[in-house]
């Protein structure tokens, strides 16, 4: 496996005259996802609020993982297009439940402590790279894998993540628009980080 910055400056590379289009699939996956979202529950009251914002997350389970799995076939020479945010409503019931185990284990954990949480959220971390790769793999075999791959490199995902903090620091400063350029910045480079780390796992 590389250093951090290494699969920093690769990512970069990608990004080299992409940034416009990776920002406005950023902008129309968190319009669709946290906007929508924000708008229609300020308008409900507590209880229906809290159920509208879970429902609607269950909802854009396929349009989260869609946005995850653009930037791996971006890596392999693919463009970056909004249309392809929601390719993963054509495998609706196998990213759902997926992910729907996915939160589920990452929410029991942090019920119990946060680190616990933490570690399952790195653990599975790999879903939808490995449900993009392999269509004819069940949700559960796909979380199998990622614990599998994941197994001795959870810290060092951990640290890829964390290395991206100063820039996260400096969105938050622009009032989140900093976002619409790391979120791509980062799902690019754990694109890179999975291709190691697939290779390192014998595919």
């Amino acid at each position: 496996m590389e250093s951090n910055s290494t699969y920093r400056k690769r990512a970069l590379a990608n990004l080299e005259d992409k940034w416009f289009d990776a920002a406005i699939v950023a902008f129309v996956y968190f319009f669709i996802y946290q906007g929508i979202n924000w708008v229609v529950g300020n308008f409900l009251g507590t209880t229906e609020g809290v159920a509208f914002n879970l429902a609607w997350m269950m909802l854009c389970f396929p349009l989260i993982w869609s946005f995850s799995a653009m930037f791996l076939d971006f890596i392999r020479g693919e463009k970056l297009e909004c249309g392809k945010l929601f390719n993963g409503y054509n495998d609706f019931v196998r990213i759902f439940i997926a992910y729907f185990l996915y939160f589920l284990i990452i929410s029991v954990g942090c019920v119990f402590l946060i680190v616990p949480g933490i570690i399952f959220a790195f653990m599975f971390g790999l879903i939808p790279f490995i449900l993009k790769d392999d269509k004819k793999i069940g949700a559960v075999d796909a979380l199998k894998k990622s614990a599998a791959m994941m197994k001795g490199h959870k810290m060092d995902m951990f640290l890829l993540y964390l290395s991206f903090i100063g820039w996260a620091i400096l969105s938050l400063l622009t009032l989140g628009i900093g976002f619409l350029f790391l979120s791509p910045y980062i799902n690019t480079t754990v694109a890179h980080y999975y291709e190691d780390l697939k290779a390192e796992y014998g595919e």
